[in-house]
């Protein structure tokens, strides 16, 4: 271990004295590691001519403190494990968990004064833009990578970076907006940006799109994985309004200076081997497009942001022709068909919610048999992650629009969200996309983080004029708990013989 880790009274003086420390502002220098706030203090002297400060204070929001000093020469650690217990020494014979997470936050400090005071952005500034997600970890092990080797000089045009909310809000200025992308990194020298789109709670699973510095939102690549992928390339992202894309001049002999050092850290830490053709950057951008551009599509929509290029590939699969081959010469609700009309002239009504065209290979993804096949009509979006809803025909003979309705997610399987199309258009009233956790539906709670859809007043008007359906207030209760209940025991029984024919 470096000796500048050693809690030692040099190295605690160091830190107290580095320039980052405010030499006037008694108050000290405030931090927050995750649930952990700390404060540093160089050494002052109050009205009553006592020295004071010359501390390390952490308070940990499960109560515990502990407590750093350095008085008369001595340096005493104490530490409370709630607020009705008394400060104790922190020594040798201290509990082992008081004694490793006192390490981990002093270690934290030391790296964050050392790379504040070299200029260097901090671990914990970088850490703070992602806020409650934390940072993925592919993320923070290239941090710790470009720390040794510096930005730019592994990839080109590509460098970590604190990004503030600036280029976003020529966009939007709505909070939500803003709230929805993670900026982390510059992507081309004259500044265009990688965010994260946040739609998941496990950024892990959330796709990176490239702000380009000129105009243009595109998705680059379905996660953080493969856009370490990409940047292996060493090669700048071109960015327009119609389209992103990787080319290298086959004359090119540029290379950044520790590209191979990058290949190897990649292929050593995350098992990632760079991309190495136009063609196979080009296929990382298209499969993230594949899974959500129709997704970003009906977001930006929300925020009246351009769309008219990048997306024109979509149209496909939204036409009415498209929707109908879903049924397979089955009759289509009325209900629908109706939706679809009030589609056409009101996008973006209901939380990622869109009547559209699926292949039927989709389907393949749970069960490549005729008989789930047959069983199972795919006809709307579900999620800004792909996740849709389907009829399931249970073979007693129904009228499709008596089928109970499916939510089918890619991750996390199956389950039954309503008892039928009018009940799932009630549900939509809710305007909060279902996301199927370990195979149970959930629904956000916290609807003040989504920005309303555009036309939701309009479709519960038209859902009121057209079949007398009142919005929803309690989404389990009233629909999707019922549901469950009445289909249950059947689904069970089906999805085993659909197991078995596997």
């Amino acid at each position: 271990m470096d000796k500048k880790y050693d809690f030692t009274i040099e190295n605690f003086t160091r830190i107290i004295n580095s320039d980052i420390v405010p030499a006037h502002d008694r108050s000290g220098l405030d931090l927050e590691f995750g649930n952990t706030e700390i404060t540093i203090k160089k050494p002052y002297v109050d009205t009553d001519g006592e020295t004071m400060g010359n501390s390390i204070f952490i308070w940990q929001d499960n109560a515990l403190c502990i407590s750093m000093r350095l008085e008369d020469g001595f340096l005493f650690t104490f530490y409370r494990e709630n607020e009705k217990e008394s400060f104790k020494s922190l020594e040798a014979a201290s509990p082992d968990s008081i004694k490793e997470f006192a390490w981990q936050i002093w270690t934290g400090i030391v790296d964050y004064i050392e790379d504040a005071a070299s200029g260097r952005i901090t671990f914990h500034d970088f850490q703070n833009q992602f806020g409650i997600y934390g940072v993925p970890d592919e993320l923070e092990k290239l941090f710790r990578f470009e720390q040794e080797y510096a930005g730019g000089s592994y990839a080109d045009g590509f460098c970590l970076n604190l990004i503030d909310n600036t280029g976003l809000k020529t966009y939007s200025e709505e909070e939500s907006f803003l709230n929805s992308f993670i900026e982390f990194a510059t992507a081309t020298a004259g500044g265009s940006t990688y965010a994260i789109w946040v739609i998941n709670e496990n950024l892990d699973k959330c796709p990176v799109v490239v702000f380009g510095d000129e105009g243009g939102i595109h998705l680059v690549a379905k996660n953080t994985e493969d856009l370490i992928r990409l940047i292996g390339y060493d090669q700048e992202i071109s960015v327009g309004w119609s389209a992103a894309y990787f080319y290298k001049d086959e004359e090119q002999d540029y290379e950044s200076e520790n590209r191979e050092a990058f290949w190897a850290w990649s292929k050593t830490n995350l098992n990632l081997e760079p991309v190495q053709t136009d063609e196979e950057a080009s296929a990382i951008i298209q499969e993230a497009n594949d899974q959500f551009a129709d997704s970003l599509y009906d977001f930006l929509i929300k925020y009246n942001i351009d769309v008219e290029e990048g997306f024109e590939n979509l149209q496909e699969h939204r036409s009415f022709e498209a929707f109908e081959r879903n049924f397979q010469g089955r009759v289509i609700p009325q209900e629908l068909i109706s939706l679809y009309t009030f589609q056409e002239q009101h996008a973006n009504y209901a939380q990622y919610f869109l009547l559209r065209g699926y292949d039927s290979s989709i389907l393949k993804t749970w069960n490549r048999n005729d008989a789930f096949i047959n069983a199972v009509i795919p006809f709307a979006r579900a999620t800004s992650f792909g996740a849709f809803y389907a009829l399931w025909d249970e073979g007693l003979g129904k009228e499709t629009k008596d089928m109970p309705v499916l939510v089918l997610d890619k991750e996390n399987g199956i389950d039954i969200i309503a008892e039928n199309v009018r009940q799932l258009l009630r549900l939509l009233t809710y305007d909060i996309e279902p996301v199927l956790d370990d195979e149970c539906v959930k629904l956000s709670n916290d609807r003040h983080s989504y920005a309303l859809s555009n036309h939701i007043d309009a479709y519960i008007a038209w859902l009121s004029d057209n079949f007398k359906i009142t919005p929803v207030e309690e989404p389990y209760e009233e629909i999707i708990d019922p549901a469950r209940e009445k289909f249950s025991d059947a689904f069970w029984d089906w999805e085993q013989e659909m197991k078995g024919k596997a």
